[in-house]
């Protein structure tokens, strides 16, 4: 069973919003989650500037150690947006750690957003599936979502769910839904997207973070405000083998058209 959380964390304040992630892991564990998924930039807020280059942490860090502990007393895997620091690079990452406490993998953001995120973050230069247990996840971030050919390539790695932490803001309320949907439907496996709802400076947050199973259709969707915890059963989420709305594309798509480039 996956869970998200739709929320908006304090600014800034890792040990609030680590806090956050400790209360939720809690329920997500009574629901009988597997994982959660938190927002983009959960661990530190999303609209901070540059003040995001101080604030960011490596992978083996104070934080995910945290993290790490968290997991483990609650017996849930969690995947967290956070900056993460390698050297002189900054990266806008999301940490996956199971169910065991153990950093399975830290997924880059390959497209970063707007005038102000290349002027932060280094873009990452891989895409990430990780394990969790018996299920493959593969990790998008916000941005990422609006590329197909992300997810495809994401569905041709073997991710048997996708999970994309989201800092989405306003006036882009198509892409929660419609972009969303589409990526679920088009690969035929669910999507978990987890986004940030209300203000944080400048910036107002679309909310709508949802649980979109393999044909495209919403099994749980927040509303555009308020904090929301989310989780769905994977029985409901995954395509049986013989579904008449099993997605083909992925065995059928043609790339011999003229001009049609393979992703």
């Amino acid at each position: 069973m996956p869970a998200l959380l739709q929320a908006l964390p304090e600014a800034g304040n890792k040990q609030a919003n680590l806090e956050t992630i400790d209360r939720h892991a809690s329920v997500a564990a009574a629901a009988g989650a597997e994982f959660v998924c938190f927002p983009e930039l959960f661990l530190t807020g999303y609209n901070l500037g540059t003040a995001l280059r101080d604030l960011a942490e490596p992978a083996d860090g104070p934080s995910v150690r945290r993290m790490s502990e968290i997991a483990t007393r609650h017996g849930v895997g969690l995947i967290v947006g956070m900056p993460e620091r390698d050297g002189n690079r900054v990266y806008n990452s999301a940490a996956a750690v199971d169910a065991q406490g153990r950093v399975v993998g830290m997924c880059r953001k390959f497209q970063l957003f707007g005038a102000v995120e290349p002027e932060i973050f280094t873009p990452g230069a891989d895409l990430t599936v990780v394990s969790m247990g018996a299920r493959r996840i593969g990790l998008l971030i916000c941005y990422d979502v609006e590329f197909p050919e992300l997810s495809r390539a994401l569905r041709r790695k073997g991710a048997e769910v996708i999970c994309a932490p989201t800092a989405n803001m306003t006036p882009y309320f198509e892409a929660p839904t419609t972009l969303v949907r589409a990526r679920a439907l088009e690969n035929g496996i669910p999507f978990i997207y987890a986004n940030l709802y209300g203000r944080e400076g400048d910036l107002a947050y679309t909310g709508l973070s949802g649980i979109v199973g393999f044909d495209g259709m919403d099994r749980a969707r927040a509303g555009k405000s308020g904090e929301v915890f989310l989780h769905a059963s994977f029985d409901d989420l995954s395509a049986p083998a013989d579904h008449p709305l099993r997605s083909t594309q992925l065995r059928d798509l043609r790339l011999d058209a003229r001009g049609a480039v393979q992703a």
